[in-house]
């Protein structure tokens, strides 16, 4: 006798509503907008065990999707009603995260990871044990052995798609949900994937749920279970032996050599090619919803064909199920000591890997990452340091082109910071937005992970960068350690304001756009370059004590101008000083800043204080390292999360 099957997936009486926006007119002619409740589901119900696939099938909009979001607790927006139950207990969102995966219609993985490298990272972040058997196992079984070590970023479509798939699968989720696993694949690897699948489902007791808008006639022996919707509604639900059966019984018999999935895929959406067609096929849905609802019961139950056969070898007629529920909150046995169980420490531990691996990578990808971070900035700035080479010592120009090359390497510093985060960024914030869905860690693990990343790398940089300037500005090293302190406080403010900003807008162009703004209007309003503080009003200069720029500003300037050789210097080459008191009116750097960047009244040993600038240009990027964490942390409003919901 065949056991019947420990895992089973109960979907009952499902109803989900949401709201979307309606435009009315008013009396006075004005036009509003308000949200009216629209059904996208209604009362589905469906079944299916361990070692089966279940194809959920349906015209764009019938609610397939909705459904695979309504088991997996994905649902943002809207009002939900019915039950699902995991092998008899109440599948909640925790529940889901532990014993299912989700596999979106579209995935981003790190293009300069291997197949290897995702795979093992995947069952790292879900601190599982045995994990190069799982990615051996998964491997093998994708068909993906002979592209393991090879970046995704060089992957075919198919391969990519397998990949996407062998991620959740080398978890070994007692769920596993699809949306569209088949979406732009040929019909080899159609074939292939859905067969896989099955392979998977039977192998491991899995239950395997899937949602496909063209099912063909090939994968129609893999499919043990199929639930027809249309609009909502379901048409059928229940074996996919019993359904040519159920059709033919309601009076819609499938003709020869039709591909039945197909046939009654057609038979349930909607035909609007014109209103006659849409009124007739709609009626005839309509019917075929009430039959099911009442005639369609016994299939919804029926029991897996070994089951089934099992039972009449008993001499039963009917296939009997027995399930008996547990308490809410209580696990079913199958599910004890199962799934995944995320650790904090090495969770991190595996983020920060990764995040070191995509970035020194041997390829493409690598190589922009690696490139972007490190030698992006240096070679800029050796660009900037030629047209300030060969500048004469004389006060006419020496203080103007020593203070226009600080504003201009602050201003460097800063675009750099929008410009690699709005490059780099947005590939981890894609895969994070997808890992958190799978409860795998939250916002401030990730920051975390991306901020240790980026600072010792961001920190060579600087270091490079101002090694540049070094003969240009007469640094000694102390001056040197300074000055890199200062911009590297500067890069990483940015950074973090761009990493916030890309917490809400999702284009990393738009990002960096509204960021490069916001720095411009703080480099001209604080800098002192564009204009002298000492001029500043009282309420724009009260303003720019509470912007980086300032003390960024002030501390390069003093790094730069208090030097001996700026001492007694002639007004040219035609004009000595002490002479003419309206031109030789700086006798040192020093002098120059005090006019330019302190008001009468301020106390300017506090003002001109590099030692204090640099530790408040730390304590804005210490800070806001922080406030991202804690950002990240806050819930996202549910018209933001639909942003990102790929």
């Amino acid at each position: 006798m065949t056991p019947i099957p420990d895992n089973v997936l109960d979907v009952s009486s499902v109803y989900h509503s949401t709201s979307v926006p309606a435009s009315e007119s008013t009396n006075c002619g004005c036009v509003t907008t308000r949200s009216e409740p629209t059904a996208v589901l209604r009362d589905v119900s469906a079944r299916v065990f361990g070692g089966e696939v279940l194809a959920i099938l349906g015209s764009k909009g019938s609610g397939k999707r909705a459904l695979l979001d309504v088991i997996a607790g994905r649902t943002a927006i809207g009002e939900t009603r019915g039950r699902i139950s995991l092998n008899g207990s109440l599948l909640t969102e925790e529940l889901f995260r532990r014993h299912g995966a989700y596999v979106s219609h579209r995935c981003y993985l790190l293009p300069s990871l291997t197949v290897r490298q995702n795979l093992t990272y995947a069952t790292w972040l879900a601190n599982l044990d045995g994990r190069e058997a799982r990615v051996r196992q998964t491997l093998a079984d994708l068909a993906l052995s002979q592209v393991a070590n090879r970046p995704v970023a060089d992957l075919t479509k198919p391969e990519y798609r397998r990949l996407m798939l062998g991620v959740q699968l080398a978890k070994e989720p007692l769920l596993l949900l699809l949306d569209e696993p088949t979406w732009d694949t040929d019909p080899l690897n159609t074939y292939l994937i859905v067969s896989m699948l099955w392979s998977y489902a039977t192998r491991r007791g899995s239950i395997v749920i899937l949602t496909m808008e063209t099912p063909r006639s090939d994968v129609l022996p893999f499919v043990a279970r199929v639930t027809l919707l249309c609009l909502g509604a379901v048409v059928y639900s229940g074996p996919t032996r019993s359904m040519l059966d159920y059709f033919t019984y309601v009076g819609f018999p499938c003709p020869e050599l039709e591909n039945p999935l197909m046939y009654y895929l057609c038979l349930s959406t909607v035909d609007r090619r014109s209103r006659d067609r849409f009124l007739e096929s709609n009626q005839q849905i309509s019917v075929l919803v009430d039959k099911f609802k009442v005639e369609g019961g016994i299939f919804l139950k029926e029991a897996p064909a070994s089951t089934l056969g099992a039972n009449q070898m008993k001499g039963n007629q009917t296939p009997t199920l027995s399930l008996s529920p547990t308490s809410i909150g209580m696990s079913h046995k199958s599910l004890q000591n199962r799934g995944i169980k995320p650790g904090c420490f090495s969770t991190l531990l595996a983020l920060y890997l990764r995040s070191l691996a995509a970035t020194f990578a041997c390829n493409k990808s690598g190589l922009i990452h690696f490139g972007s971070r490190i030698f992006l900035l240096p070679f800029i700035l050796a660009l900037l340091s030629i047209l300030y080479s060969h500048s004469k010592e004389q006060q006419s120009t020496i203080f103007l082109q020593t203070t226009g090359l600080i504003f201009n390497v602050l201003t460097l510093f800063y675009f750099a910071g929008i410009a690699i985060t709005s490059l780099l960024f947005p590939g981890f914030r894609a895969r994070y937005y997808q890992e958190k869905r799978e409860g795998l860690y939250g916002g401030a693990m990730f920051i975390t992970s991306y901020t240790l990343l980026s600072l010792p790398l961001s920190f060579l940089s600087t270091i490079m960068s101002v090694g540049i300037l070094v003969p240009i500005l007469e640094l000694d090293i102390v001056s040197w350690i300074k000055a890199s302190g200062v911009l590297w406080a500067s890069f990483v403010a940015t950074e973090q304001i761009t990493v916030a900003t890309l917490m809400l807008v999702k284009r990393p162009m738009s990002a960096s756009i509204i960021v490069l703004y916001f720095t411009l209007i703080m480099l001209t309003a604080a800098s002192g370059s564009m204009r002298s503080l000492r001029n500043l009003p009282d309420w724009l200069g009260s303003v720019s004590t509470a912007v980086p720029v300032r003390y960024a500003s002030l501390a390069l300037n003093q790094l730069a101008l208090e030097i001996d050789n700026f001492k007694n210097l002639n007004y040219n080459d035609t004009i000595t000083c002490p002479g003419i008191q309206e031109l030789c009116r700086y006798k040192d750097g020093n002098t120059y800043l005090r006019e330019r960047f302190t008001k009468e009244a301020e106390n300017i040993s506090q003002v001109l204080n590099v030692e204090l600038n640099l530790l408040i240009s730390l304590a804005f990027s210490v800070g806001l390292v922080i406030l991202n964490s804690v950002l990240y942390l806050l819930p996202l409003p549910a018209s933001v999360k639909t942003k990102f919901r790929e």
